[in-house]
């Protein structure tokens, strides 16, 4: 995949996480900031495997190229 195919995939992503996150806080009649801590703590739920098998991924590669 090319780099933009990959910035419209994450970005597409980042718009339903906000769409769901946000119509799930409207329900509750919870304020704005509820909102961006919820969000902030489902983008690290998401973001720390990522890098985590990012940087496993990596180290495992560039290793068994030596």
């Amino acid at each position: 995949m090319k780099k933009i195919d990959w910035f419209f995939s994450l970005f597409l992503i980042i718009v339903g996480l906000t769409c769901l996150l946000f119509s799930a806080n409207a329900f509750g009649h919870e304020s704005f900031l509820a909102f961006g801590r919820i969000f902030f703590k489902v983008c690290m739920w998401v973001a720390c495997p990522v890098i985590l098998f990012g940087s496993l991924y990596l180290w495992f590669h560039y290793r068994n190229k030596e």
